[in-house]
């Protein structure tokens, strides 16, 4: 059997490979927001069965983000960061993040073991945490430059948080919890994260795809 024409070759390759990569941003794409629910899943069950020590947390997380706000005297920065763009939810959310995403790259790596593009943990933690601190910092620019946006996105997020828990709960129980949680809030950073995240794989991937046809010109 003869083998194909090299430019054949080459477009069947690039053809795999663009399935390869599709799947992946796929996998990734599903893996972050099954993150991002699990998450909320667990601080909304953690307010109902153990109230303490989801206010603790919340406390915790206030107290920390005041003594990062105190060396501006004026208070100013502590009225943004802690009052308008809620920086004491996010570190929560965040926290649990962290150990979910901790948790899941553990137990996958246990069950299919380490390959050589699979995300060890302590990479998959550290990419959560620089995504997180990215996508506040985008929340607080834009915020900076344009308020009425940043309201606009949480006002919507709010009203689509509510929408989906009265269709659960018509009581308002869960709509209660749900925004004394700040979830709005952590859905549009969860986005921004989600975007940050597309961006980075889809450059990565223009970068390997660029350099695998410089490779295979030069050779």
């Amino acid at each position: 059997m003869r083998a194909p024409p090299a430019h054949l070759a080459n477009q069947l390759r690039d053809s795999a490979q663009g399935g390869d990569l599709n799947m992946h941003v796929m996998r990734y794409v599903m893996s972050r927001i099954v993150v991002f629910w699990l998450s909320v899943a667990i601080l909304v069950y953690g307010w109902f069965f153990h109230t303490k020590l989801v206010n603790g947390g919340y406390g915790a997380s206030e107290a920390f983000v005041r003594s990062l706000t105190r060396v501006d005297e004026t208070g100013k920065t502590e009225t943004v960061v802690l009052h308008i763009l809620h920086l004491d939810d996010l570190v929560v959310i965040g926290a649990i993040m962290l150990v979910v995403t901790l948790l899941l790259t553990a137990a996958r790596n246990l069950a299919l073991g380490s390959g050589e593009r699979r995300m060890t943990v302590i990479r998959a933690v550290a990419h959560v945490l620089v995504l997180l601190v990215l996508a506040y910092a985008a929340l607080a620019v834009v915020w900076w430059y344009d308020a009425p946006l940043i309201n606009a996105l949480f006002d919507a997020s709010r009203n689509l948080i509510a929408r989906v828990a009265m269709a659960i709960d018509p009581q308002g129980r869960l709509e209660l919890v749900l925004r004394s949680l700040g979830v709005a809030r952590h859905l549009v950073v969860g986005c921004l994260m989600l975007a940050l995240a597309l961006i980075w794989e889809m450059t990565k991937a223009m970068g390997r795809g660029a350099r695998a046809r410089l490779t295979a010109q030069s050779a």
